[in-house]
């Protein structure tokens, strides 16, 4: 991470906080992330010094003045004019931290053999809730080598309940 992708985030957060913007913004960023993932090349384009400069804005208002908040056209604006769209995805990912870490939001991969019901998600959610104390955004995965139980990736915490994993304990014990 630089700490110049950071610094923008910061600036872009506290923007968005003091305009009552914050929702608004993270949608709006979220799907400028996903189009830009898409079109690489596009970042390429807006730090081209081959490009005149005044070609590369009148591009990024084209694409963008009217399609999202107003903030984050000035803030995609003031990134491509000092030439440093190539921290967008940090600034970006920067954000997304910021925006979890106010509201509250945990992101929850929870993975499982079989396909799990939905009482046994709310369960799951349930208990995650009250041991981070946050809201949680799950990520259901099935993967059959776990053989059964589940595993979860919760606030860079991995906690195992898988079958697999009781199997390598007792080998352990036994051996």
């Amino acid at each position: 991470m630089t700490n110049v992708g950071r610094e923008y985030a910061i600036a872009l957060f506290e923007a968005a906080y003091e305009d009552g913007s914050l929702d608004a913004v993270r949608e709006d960023l979220t799907e400028i992330r996903k189009l830009l993932k898409k079109e690489p090349d596009y970042i390429s384009f807006l730090m081209n010094p081959g490009i005149p400069k005044e070609e590369r804005l009148d591009s990024l208002s084209e694409a963008f003045e009217d399609n999202v908040e107003d903030l984050l056209y000035s803030f995609l604006a003031v990134m491509a004019t000092n030439n440093h769209m190539n921290e967008f995805f940090t600034a970006a990912k920067e954000f997304e931290k910021m925006y979890e870490d106010y509201k509250k939001i945990s992101f929850a991969v929870i993975t499982s053999a079989v396909k799990l019901t939905d009482e046994e998600k709310r369960k799951i959610v349930t208990r995650l809730r009250k041991v981070t104390g946050k809201a949680i955004s799950p990520i259901y995965k099935v993967d059959e080598s776990i053989i059964g139980g589940i595993t979860v990736t919760c606030d860079g915490k991995f906690f195992d309940g898988s079958v697999v994993r009781n199997l390598k304990n007792i080998k352990e014990v036994i051996s």
